[in-house]
């Protein structure tokens, strides 16, 4: 029996985002905590979604970190980037983190997205994005540990489940 293990292409940690302000952020300062990666889009039907997500910012706080990708992928992006973080912080009260507006499929995808799709980068699954408010778990080693449905709830059972185990 011949058992194939996947090795790392990329870490997660030597990608880089660009927030609503231009500011690039770099994945490796979230280091040693958990990450909550967020496919939105301000005109979804989902868009409720970020009161929760809100609140696990609050709520985990010191041990996970939440990061918003705006995304016209599907349809329900049309506002620019300062628009969507005033949007965001207006309506949800959101303080965690809102990386610009990018594609997460397709040729124009975001770098961290592709990551997230492709196996050959993450080491262990296609997670290719279904539609908005799809979420992504990634441990505090880096490691893609959780894809959960854009109809999951973010104080779901499933997901405060998820970032209160441990991985390691």
């Amino acid at each position: 029996l011949l058992i194939t293990v996947l090795a790392f292409t990329t870490s997660i940690y030597t990608l880089q985002f660009t927030d609503t302000d231009g500011n690039t952020v770099n994945m490796s300062s979230h280091q040693g905590k958990k990450i909550l990666l967020v496919n939105i889009a301000t005109n979804s039907s989902r868009v409720g979604q970020l009161a929760g997500l809100q609140q696990l910012h609050q709520t985990y706080g010191d041990s996970i970190v939440v990061i918003a990708f705006p995304s016209n992928s599907f349809g329900h992006e049309g506002r620019t980037n300062a628009e969507i973080k005033t949007f965001c912080q207006n309506n949800y009260g959101v303080t965690f983190k809102i990386a610009a507006k990018n594609d997460v499929i397709g040729a124009g995808i975001q770098p961290i997205y592709n990551w997230l799709a492709q196996s050959s980068e993450n080491g262990v699954m296609n997670g290719t994005v279904g539609n908005d408010f799809q979420k992504f778990l990634v441990d505090k080693n880096g490691n893609l540990v959780g894809v959960f449905a854009p109809s999951i709830e973010p104080m779901s059972a499933a997901i405060t489940t998820a970032l209160t185990t441990n991985y390691e």
